[in-house]
């Protein structure tokens, strides 16, 4: 017992110099703490005491909410803060450069994806995972689609949750950016967009899908009419246009839910 106190002391206060190093100066360090970190809190994470491996419970690392919104806050700024189009690419001088980038990219985003997977972090975290998958599907779609597949299995309740939950903040981005007049604007087609895409990942199943799409519907609807501090009495709800977003989904209900 005092070795495994003391181990887990030691690990605690290397992921705290990890978690310092997320906001260094130099991006290559950034870089490397958040690779060491996602290695460190899958190695000590839920799955570690399974398979007879009780007497390790002790050491499991679980990251409390600020490491979790400061990985959040990484993938933004390092793996999700540019789209490159094909023409940039053509026209990028260092081709070779660009493509050792991305794969260093693609390395730190399947690092935060296994987290989820492996029930380090909540579900709900891959929302910002997720809301990227159609404007980076040249670059992530590979690994956003696996990371959806897997998730589906996991717990198909959430899971729809969180794809519900992504295209929310998609909207209220938006709105924040934009204002209410949004629905003539391409980032809301892209919204609608990934929408369908999400609703293809409900295509077989109906059965199996029903109580998940039911439950997206119903919250889903929620949000559109939901009362916001803004828009004054008599005028529709900020994000009433939700429900166009939302009825991409709707060809997947079953016909006696449509009625």
């Amino acid at each position: 017992q005092e070795q495994l106190q003391s181990l887990k002391t030691r690990v605690t206060s290397f992921c705290s110099l990890c978690q310092s190093c997320l906001s260094d100066a130099d991006a290559g360090v950034r870089e490397r703490a958040f690779m060491v970190l996602s290695d460190l809190l899958l190695v000590f994470g839920p799955q570690l005491p399974r398979d007879g491996r009780d007497a390790l419970a002790p050491l499991v690392l679980l990251p409390d909410a600020g490491l979790q919104s400061q990985l959040a806050a990484f993938l933004m700024d390092h793996v999700f803060h540019h789209a490159c189009s094909h023409e940039e690419l053509s026209a990028t001088e260092d081709t070779e450069n660009h493509i050792e980038e991305l794969h260093q990219r693609r390395v730190l985003l399947a690092g935060f994806c296994k987290l989820i997977i492996y029930g380090v972090l909540e579900l709900s975290a891959a929302s910002d995972v997720f809301k990227h998958y159609a404007k980076f599907y040249s670059d992530y779609g590979d690994i956003i689609k696996e990371t959806l597949n897997c998730t589906r299995q996991m717990d198909r309740q959430e899971w729809a949750r969180t794809l519900l939950l992504s295209l929310q903040q998609l909207m209220t981005e938006l709105l924040l950016q934009q204002g209410p007049e949004i629905q003539a604007s391409e980032s809301f087609l892209e919204i609608r967009e990934l929408a369908r895409r999400f609703s293809l990942l409900f295509s077989l199943h109906q059965l199996r899908n029903r109580p998940a799409l039911l439950s997206m519907h119903k919250e889903g609807i929620q949000f559109a009419f939901q009362e916001a501090l803004g828009p004054g009495p008599g005028l529709p709800p900020l994000n009433l246009p939700f429900l166009e977003v939302l009825s991409e989904f709707s060809p997947r209900l079953l016909h006696t839910d449509k009625a």
